[in-house]
Parts: structure tokens; C-alpha cells; sequence
């Protein structure tokens, strides 16, 4: 686990922390200001948490471009990168960095896909723990179907003018070692995500935002595959 992990950072040139936030998908506009934010009741709660796994289950495909920003709370900086995301049911993801960096990561039948320049490298999922907590949870990050992995998470449902928010807390012992909190924000009238804000262990934020979201459109086979 240590030799793959150390492999990741020197090919990615990114820390661990921010190589799993970046896979969150779904995942993952702002969650708005705490005033526009009202808790949900346990019924509201409920319902919220239905109807968005019941829109889960109608995305078979979903393609956007991304802004994400990193700020790293020791030394108070930003980072900020742009890219595009393709995700297809059940798990397959091609998330690629084209600003300020050329990188891409793909996630298919069961392997992680890795190029950065002319470096190209293959991971068996099965092979380590990390990953296969990070795909799960990209997956149900980006349909919004980890709202149901109780055993994973304990979440709170708030309601802004615009959107719903759901704020995750891990309860996974491994997940507890990457996030502190995990907020997502869903489009009231479309129920799907349009941002992902992380909290990590360290305290440092991830937030993604994504734009020019289409959903259920063709995605073909090369999108995930680095030929």
C-alpha cells in the first residue's frame, strides 16, 4: 500500500488527500450562506433522501465540465483547476485536469487508469482498500446515492431557496481517515449534484463545482479507455 500510494504522488505530483477529493466525484455553486439554510425535518429529511434516489436511479450517464478549488488550511492558499468529467453507470468515470495541468484518471471494470504526460500506469482496484473506498464513494457521490449508505455516513439534509444540501459525516473507519465532512449540493428542480464541497482529515477544503451539466446523453467506449 505504501509503494502504490508513493507511485500515485510522484506520477500525479498530488497528495493522496487531494487525488481522492478529486475523484468524488460527484463529484461532486457554492452551498450558499448558512442564513439561506434551514435544517430539514425528519419527514422533510425523508422525503428529500427518496426523491433524490429516486432521480439516482434514472442517471445512466453524465458528462460536465468542472472548476475545482483547493485551499489548504495551514498556509491559507488556493489552488484552482478546470476539466471535464464523463461518468457511466454503474461506475465508470473519466475525470481529466486540462488547466493548469494535463491529467486524466479513468475508473473502469474494476481498474484505475492513470496518464500524465507520457507516463501510463494500470491499478488493480481490487488491490487496495484506498481505492475501492474512493470509487464506491464516487459513484454514490455523483448519482446521490450515498444519502442511502447509512453505514458509511450519518447525513443532514438542509433547504436552500435554490437547492437541497446534504452534509455527510463518515462513519467508516476508513473514510474518517480521509474526510472530515462531506457536503453536497442538488439542484431542486433536477435532484442532481452540482457541487461537492470536502473537508479532509487535515482540515484542508476541496470544493468542485460543475457546469454545462447533460445527463442520459451517448458517452462512447473510448472515454474510458486512454488509446
Amino acid at each position: 500500500m505504501k509503494l502504490l500510494t508513493k507511485y500515485i504522488q510522484s506520477l500525479c505530483h498530488l497528495p493522496l488527500g487531494r487525488l481522492g477529493g478529486a475523484l468524488l466525484l460527484c463529484f461532486f455553486v457554492s452551498c450558499g450562506t448558512a442564513a439561506a439554510q434551514q435544517p430539514a425535518t425528519p419527514e422533510q429529511q425523508a422525503q428529500l433522501i427518496s426523491e433524490i434516489n429516486a432521480a439516482a436511479k434514472d442517471i445512466q450517464t453524465l458528462q460536465c465540465d468542472f472548476t475545482q478549488t483547493k485551499t489548504l488550511c495551514i498556509m491559507n492558499d488556493k489552488m484552482v483547476s478546470q476539466g471535464a468529467m464523463t461518468f457511466a453507470q454503474p461506475a465508470k468515470l473519466r475525470w481529466r485536469y486540462t488547466t493548469p495541468y494535463d491529467y486524466t484518471f479513468i475508473i473502469s471494470d474494476d481498474k484505475v487508469h492513470i496518464a500524465k504526460g507520457s507516463k501510463r500506469n494500470s491499478i488493480d482496484i481490487k488491490s487496495s482498500q484506498v481505492f475501492q473506498e474512493i470509487v464506491r464513494l464516487m459513484a454514490g457521490s455523483v448519482t446521490g446515492r450515498c444519502l442511502t449508505q447509512t453505514k458509511d455516513f450519518s447525513v443532514k439534509m438542509l433547504i436552500a431557496e435554490k437547492s437541497y444540501i446534504a452534509v455527510l459525516t463518515p462513519k467508516d473507519k476508513q473514510l474518517k481517515k480521509m474526510f472530515q465532512t462531506i457536503r453536497l449540493t442538488f439542484d431542486r428542480a433536477r435532484k442532481i449534484v452540482t457541487t461537492v464541497e470536502m473537508t479532509e482529515a487535515t482540515g484542508d477544503a476541496t470544493v468542485i463545482e460543475f457546469q454545462h451539466i447533460q445527463q442520459n446523453k451517448p458517452v462512447s467506449a473510448k472515454a474510458f479507455s486512454l488509446d
